[in-house]
């Protein structure tokens, strides 16, 4: 899954209605480009397409928009460019709950609870181990006495773990969204438009 975020930073009112207008421009292109659109979030001053497809296929639409136009709300010798910057994120995680953890994914083993020597070694292999292939996660419980909790146990425990690193995924991701919601560069546009009856056309060079 792609965010693609369209953005108007700090910019005045003038700047959120065109990054409205880019989106409905760019959400149309995805479609003709190939892409399934799940969802549309409008933000106070930007928004989020969230595609599935190949992300080579927008490339071209990356980077600084700008709108050449005269604001019916400012004098005639005020600011008349409008910026806009599209970019391109991987989505965050889901987090809904979390899938059950499949044993064809595991790597289970019995060993021996560590213990004092002598008459007290543990002779029986009740520790258990579970190794988390995709993951790469291994851990060993020896909380119980028997197997069947010690797995119970580490299973809970890999099931956190799984989700703490979802989490922490969730939270990088949205910290780069955050950070772009407010990143507008005002030089060297990719696209300039004008509008007509309402409606993005691009100027040509």
């Amino acid at each position: 899954m792609l965010d693609l975020l369209i953005s108007s930073g700090v910019g005045p009112d003038e700047a959120s209605r065109f990054a409205l207008l880019l989106a409905r421009r760019l959400e149309a292109l995805a479609v003709i480009r190939g892409f399934d659109v799940r969802e549309v979030v409008s933000h106070p001053r930007s928004v989020v397409l969230r595609l599935c497809g190949d992300a080579t296929a927008l490339i071209d639409e990356l980077g600084t928009h700008v709108l050449v136009h005269r604001s019916s709300a400012r004098s005639r010798s005020s600011r008349k460019r409008w910026f806009a910057a599209v970019s391109l994120h991987d989505a965050p995680p889901e987090l809904a709950d979390a899938d059950p953890i499949s044993r064809d994914d595991l790597v289970i083993t019995a060993c021996r609870a560590g213990g004092p020597g002598g008459q007290h070694v543990n002779k029986v292999s009740s520790a258990v181990r579970i190794h988390h292939v995709p993951s790469n996660i291994s851990i060993r419980s020896t909380v119980a006495r028997s197997q069947k909790a010690n797995l119970d146990h580490a299973l809970r425990r890999l099931a956190q773990l799984l989700r703490e690193r979802t989490l922490a995924a969730h939270a990088r991701t949205a910290r780069s969204h955050r950070d772009a919601h407010y990143r507008v560069e005002r030089g060297r546009p990719i696209r300039t438009y004008h509008l007509a009856d309402g409606v993005l056309v691009e100027r040509t060079p």
